[in-house]
Parts: structure tokens; sequence; C-alpha cells
């Protein structure tokens, strides 16, 4: 499968890799995997390396997250590291809900992120600091 670099297009994908295909169409390139068993979830999680991308999926292998956190493009704007106000601004959508969740890093303080539900846009924003720390592309169901 030819990579392309088109970015985020909401409720959909991050450049080639889209919400409800089947993550065997990307296994021919370089990642890791692991398996989340959670209380009311099971679920996989692969590394994309080259992409520097998180993909969860169903157990049957269908993609229901792409996490992007180095880089994700928007309307030709790098968002990771974008003033949240500026998101604001560029998609022109209030948050339809909002958060705060603790996240402890190895070795280091955790931090306090804000976390934002774009619902229409099948997206999650992660703050800290008034800065785009990380992005989650989903489709919310109706």
């Amino acid at each position: 499968m030819e990579m392309t670099n088109i970015g985020l297009i909401p409720n959909s994908s991050y450049n080639d890799f889209v919400l409800g295909s089947n993550i065997s169409n990307y296994m021919d390139r370089g990642h890791t995997k692991k398996t989340y068993h959670e209380s009311v979830f099971t679920n996989d999680s692969y590394h994309f390396i080259k992409e520097d991308i998180d993909v969860w999926c169903e157990l049957d292998g269908q993609i229901n997250t792409i996490r992007c956190s180095s880089s994700c493009i928007y309307k030709g704007v790098e968002l990771i590291g974008l003033e949240f106000s500026k998101f604001i601004s560029l998609v022109e959508k209030v948050p339809d809900d909002n958060d705060v969740v603790y996240l402890s890093r190895e070795g280091h303080r955790g931090q306090n992120q804000h976390v934002y539900d774009f619902d229409s846009l099948g997206l999650q924003i992660w703050v800290w600091r008034n800065r785009i720390r990380t992005v989650m592309i989903c489709k919310y169901d109706e």
C-alpha cells in the first residue's frame, strides 16, 4: 500500500490509516503491538514506527482510534504544539465536553492535561500548558 500524506480527515483517517479498515492492510509496515485487557474492554494497539502514530483496534482487527502525538497535520497546520485557541479558530467549533486527566510519566512528574471532545469531528484533543499534545481520531456513535 502506497503511503499518502494527506493528514487528518475528521471522522475518517490520518494519512492512509482509515477508521473502520482492517489493520491487516498495514502489517507490511514496521510496527510494535500491545494487547490491553481492561475491565470493560480488550483491544490491540499498534505503534507504527515510520509514521509515529498509534492505532487501536477491536479484536476483529477493525481500526477504531488513531493517536497522533508527535505530528498531526490538518488543513496544512501542525496541530501538535499549536495553541488550543488557534485550534478553536481553525475548526470553528467549541468542544462538546471536557475533562482533566492526570497523566503519570515514568521518571518525571505527571501532568494534568485538559481533554476536549469534539463529537462532530470525531476528535479528542489533549492539551497541556495551553498547547495541543495529542490528537485522538475516532468516530463518535450517534
